[in-house]
């Protein structure tokens, strides 16, 4: 670790996947729309995949370049990683303010044994893309038993020499023993995938492919089997339908089931390990003391049988190009799946410092109609020209949604609520398909807005909203068509930090 490491040599077949990539829609196209018209007798029809078998060798070779000329190594308190090809990078940061080490493991690195490590301070982090599994826990290793040699003598330069100090050992292990928080049982995690909404993953997942082979799915086929079947043309229909539906559900529900694969929550010290995936194995850190809100989520299907989930709103200025990252947009899952007695019962464990009260659910009958009566004209005025250029079947699809729209405001009055408990606050909101509870600490806001118009004073009501750092951003918590006197009251404790009782 004191001299120059290279990556795992893993690296270059990413390197190769990253060049597919960059190149997926070119290669899609000549896949989709030239082969099947290719005329290998014209020397024409070579120029455009030509064009792209060069993109691809510019893309691998400049991969090759970037992987190669990439090394990293500790110098003095500082982890040092250099890159670049044509112009030299050099990133430096600080031990003492690493506060992450997480690991993401993709199907081809479990085979070769190969990680992709991302080594995270508050404000900035370095990513190694790919090292060995070895190398990943030795760096983790290395760099904890660093800062610890860094705290206790931290003016003292500390050497590769000091690092087999026995004594030292002993007393890093001591203080790095994992605790087990939670465990997802592959019956709770059967349950969560059917419960959740997999059929929006799958068509997310789908709809690209399906477009892409859209001209060669023999469609025909598929529908005179139909209809040899079902004679009406509506039978027809609703059959293709019910199997798109049923089909999507199974894949959803599978794709949810190997994401969340051995779902394993540990406890070091004021961090929490979470383990998670099976064919793209993650491990993150979340330190609790970035921790800027608590925020359970429960649909509306999983309260019916006593099931949440609970995510911690964290910190995190790191900028990375890596979409798999869930800790850069500051919502983490912590409790994917799990009752809610037991979720509190741990949370409460991991941060002390909350209680973790019960909202007081209610909102003015007043606001109600203002949850729908904009859309609902809307609605109505594309029903009336939908009508006049296609059907009259537009007004009861309009009314069918209006009607929903109703159902949900009315969802929202009885159902959403907040509660001050001291210097903690827990508001509860609505979601389209559920409630969701956030809890946080006074300490911890940046600001606060209150919006109202002429129409809501004359309602006595007003708009709220509290501000969180998130991310690298922050985050709006609050609730629309509130008491104004209540507003008020909030407006008192945002600045004095107090409540009347």
């Amino acid at each position: 670790m004191y001299s120059p490491q290279k990556l795992h040599p893993i690296s270059y077949i990413t390197g190769i996947i990253e060049a597919l990539k960059q190149n997926i829609i070119l290669i899609i196209i000549f896949l989709v729309f030239n082969l099947r018209n290719f005329d290998f007798s014209d020397y024409t029809s070579y120029i455009y995949p030509g064009i792209v078998t060069v993109l691809f060798l510019i893309s691998f070779i400049l991969q090759i370049l970037k992987v190669y000329n990439t090394s990293y190594w500790i110098e003095n308190d500082h982890f040092i990683l250099a890159t670049g090809i044509f112009t030299k990078e050099r990133k430096e940061l600080n031990i003492r303010r690493i506060q992450t080490l997480d690991t993401s493991q993709g199907i081809i690195n479990q085979i070769v044994g190969g990680v992709k490590l991302q080594i995270k301070t508050p404000s900035d982090g370095i990513e190694l893309d790919t090292v060995s599994k070895a190398q990943s826990e030795f760096i983790q290793q290395t760099l904890k038993e660093k800062q610890q040699s860094l705290a206790q003598n931290p003016e003292v330069n500390i050497t590769e020499s000091s690092f087999t100090n026995q004594e030292e050992e002993e007393t890093f292990e001591d203080k790095s023993q994992s605790i087990d928080v939670y465990k997802l049982t592959f019956k709770e995690l059967l349950f969560m995938a059917l419960t959740s909404g997999v059929i929006g993953v799958a068509f997310a997942t789908l709809s690209p492919i399906f477009v892409a082979l859209n001209d060669i799915i023999p469609w025909h086929l598929i529908t005179d089997t139909f209809s040899q079947v079902f004679q009406a043309t509506f039978m027809v229909a609703l059959i293709i339908v019910a199997l798109v539906i049923l089909l999507s559900y199974i894949f959803g529900t599978i794709i949810e089931i190997i994401r969340n694969f051995n779902y394993t929550v540990t406890q070091q010290g004021n961090q929490l390990n979470i383990q998670y995936g099976l064919f793209n194995v993650k491990s993150i850190t979340v330190p609790t003391d970035r921790v800027q809100a608590v925020v359970e989520r429960q649909s509306f299907l999983r309260k019916l049988f006593g099931y949440t989930s609970i995510h911690f709103v964290i910190t995190s200025d790191m900028g990375s190009t890596d979409k798999d990252d869930v800790s850069l947009g500051g919502n983490v899952m912590i409790l994917p799946f799990i009752k809610r007695e037991k979720a509190f019962k741990i949370i409460r464990n991991l941060i002390p410092s909350m209680m973790f009260d019960k909202p007081e659910i209610g909102m003015p009958w007043r606001g109600c109609h203002r949850y729908f009566w904009r859309e609902s004209l809307v609605l109505i005025i594309m029903a009336a020209i939908a009508t006049y250029y296609w059907s009259a079947w537009s007004f009861a699809v309009a009314s069918f949604v209006i009607i929903l729209m109703i159902l949900h405001s009315i969802i929202v009055i009885k159902s959403s609520g907040f509660k001050l408990n001291g210097d903690e606050m827990i508001v509860r909101n609505v979601t389209m398909f559920g409630f969701k509870n956030t809890y946080f600490k006074h300490d911890k806001l940046l600001g606060m807005q209150i919006t109202k118009n002429p129409f809501l004073s004359r309602s006595n009501l007003a708009n709220f909203n509290f501000i969180i750092a998130k991310a690298a951003g922050n985050a709006e918590i609050g609730l629309k068509y509130s008491e104004d006197k209540n507003v008020k009251a909030l407006k008192k404790w945002y600045l004095r930090g107090d409540v009347d009782e």
